[in-house]
């Protein structure tokens, strides 16, 4: 077992060695690998008993009916090769999505030659495959989907493009190293938590009160079950034994922040999974927020846009740049 897995790695470098990763690559003849199929090697196994047959008998016809069916393989075999020659395939890009959703990727074929293509098969091992047709239309767009894997960058594997047209009796195939990458956000909880109780509209002279906010001292009040340690009024526990938590305000117009710190719970992935799913939910509600993470701030805003830069920053919260 460990020897075949040591094999692939090395099949593997090889491959990506040879086909290095590019947002467009042309399938010329050094990237086109063509074997006989299981059918064709039937064929031969046909053509060889004939080929005996007529030399056992000397007979001219059987012969004639070898060499015709020999030369009708190796014809097929080059109308195979050909309906991959010249052609390009270009890299579009990967839909960002949650975790526990698969990416998607979406690919431009297009046609250098005049003659149509039919039967090309795009596919993952394991995963989605798609096939498709170049015959009046010379660009045609293909999408394929694959298991994202965990929160960050998703860099789409190593993907086979092949075909079998036009009689199955070879098979034509290449590799493409997609050159583009996804964002894999973190999955939404179904209710995120509300610091200081959900009251975040109350409103105070002429601007909004932002409760549990992080500028300016409100006051003090009881210990309520959730409230963050760096906010417990340890002077006044002191004196009286009992727990109390000082609030704070911010005042904007109608500004909201998300703020990493306002969360109690423990975990980096459950903090960024309800900071997701108040970003979704703000934006659905149309409302202006801000987002703060640990090294990272994005402005208020809304829209879009807005919605994107967020989703990034959490997404790509503690991963490494490549």
């Amino acid at each position: 077992m460990a020897m075949v897995e040591a094999w692939r790695a090395q099949l593997d470098g090889w491959l990506q060695g040879r086909f290095a990763p590019a947002r467009e690559i042309t399938l010329s003849q050094h990237r086109i690998f063509i074997v006989p199929s299981k059918t064709a090697l039937g064929l031969l196994a046909i053509i060889a008993l004939l080929f005996l047959l007529g030399v056992n008998f000397q007979n001219s016809l059987v012969y004639s009916i070898c060499f015709w069916l020999l030369a009708m393989l190796l014809l097929n075999i080059f109308y195979t090769w050909r309906n991959l020659a010249g052609l390009t395939l270009a890299t579009v890009g990967v839909e960002p999505c949650f975790v526990g959703e698969k990416a998607v990727l979406e690919m431009e074929l297009v046609s250098t030659r005049p003659q149509p293509r039919f039967a090309i098969e795009l596919d993952w091992p394991g995963e989605d495959q798609a096939q498709t047709n170049l015959v009046t239309a010379q660009t045609q767009r293909v999408k394929l989907s694959h298991a994202s894997g965990a929160r960050g960058r998703f860099q789409p594997p190593r993907l086979r493009v092949s075909t079998r047209y036009p009689t199955g009796l070879a098979v034509a195939w290449s590799y493409v190293y997609p050159a583009a990458q996804g964002l894999v956000y973190p999955a939404p909880v179904d209710k995120a938590f509300q610091p200081g109780g959900g009251d975040h509209n109350a409103m105070l002279g002429d601007g909004v009160e932002i409760a549990g906010g992080s500028s300016d001292f409100s006051g003090v009040r009881e210990y309520r079950q959730g409230d963050a340690p760096k906010r417990i009024h340890w002077k006044k526990y002191a004196q009286t034994g009992e727990l109390y938590t000082r609030t704070f305000v911010d005042y904007a117009s109608h500004d909201l922040w998300l703020d990493w710190d306002d969360l109690p719970m423990p975990g980096v992935e459950v903090r960024l999974s309800h900071l997701c799913r108040r970003v979704l939910d703000f934006h659905q509600e149309q409302r202006r927020f801000g987002l703060k993470l640990p090294g990272a701030l994005v402005g208020p805003g809304k829209g879009e846009a807005h919605k994107a830069r967020c989703l990034q920053a959490l997404a790509l919260f503690g991963v490494a740049d490549v």
